[in-house]
């Protein structure tokens, strides 16, 4: 039976394999990207995520797939657990956060916009969707822009990003179920499939 768990050792080959791979999507990138492909509603065969993300590598070592295939069953294991944790919220460097949104919003732009243009949908589930987006998106800003609002605002910088950070896990842990109600709502899907 193959082990799935996400190990300190998976973490290292993909850093390893990441530095050396060129085009390959950092890790905090692919982090945000996997959790917004794995709340959308469409399944997302391993080989479409696996090319997007290593930069289309036909040679790529199988140890390495089945790194990025713990990495994902373990991001999936926690989403539909409720157990989800962004992976940068106890270390928030800016770099790390940005890296997970800009992932995340890669992720969700293959169903974010059909879901918005939904006529079924009511306007709670849309202004709904719209705030969990871009508060899980809020880190792809540059710092620069987040400097410059705090100091037009007179707002202490680090505990404006502590608490974007905050309320970013706290849509973190709703999202898939969030994505699921508006998907069934917007008359694109149904209980047994997808588009």
């Amino acid at each position: 039976m193959l082990e799935f768990s996400f190990t300190s050792e998976h973490r290292q080959l993909l850093e390893r394999y990441i530095n050396h791979r060129n085009g390959a999507m950092p890790l905090s990138w692919v982090q945000g990207y996997l959790f917004a492909s794995i709340c959308g509603p469409d399944a997302v065969e391993v080989e479409q995520w696996l090319a997007e993300i290593t930069a289309h590598d036909n040679d790529i070592d199988e140890s390495v797939v089945f790194a990025y295939m713990a990495l994902h069953h373990q991001i999936t294991e926690q989403v539909f657990t409720g157990a989800y944790q962004l992976p940068w919220l106890n270390d928030i460097e800016y770099a790390v956060c940005q890296l997970w949104s800009m992932g995340f919003l890669n992720g969700v732009q293959g169903y974010f916009e059909q879901l918005q243009a939904s006529n079924e949908l009511s306007a709670e589930l849309k202004d709904a969707l719209q705030m969990a987006t871009e508060q899980l998106a809020f880190f792809s800003l540059e710092h620069s822009q987040i400097s410059q609002y705090c100091a037009q605002n007179q707002c202490d910088e680090s505990a404006f990003v502590n608490q974007q950070a905050q309320l970013a896990q706290e849509f973190a842990q709703g999202y898939a179920q969030l994505i699921e109600t508006v998907a069934l709502q917007s008359g694109l899907y149904d209980d047994e499939e997808g588009f």
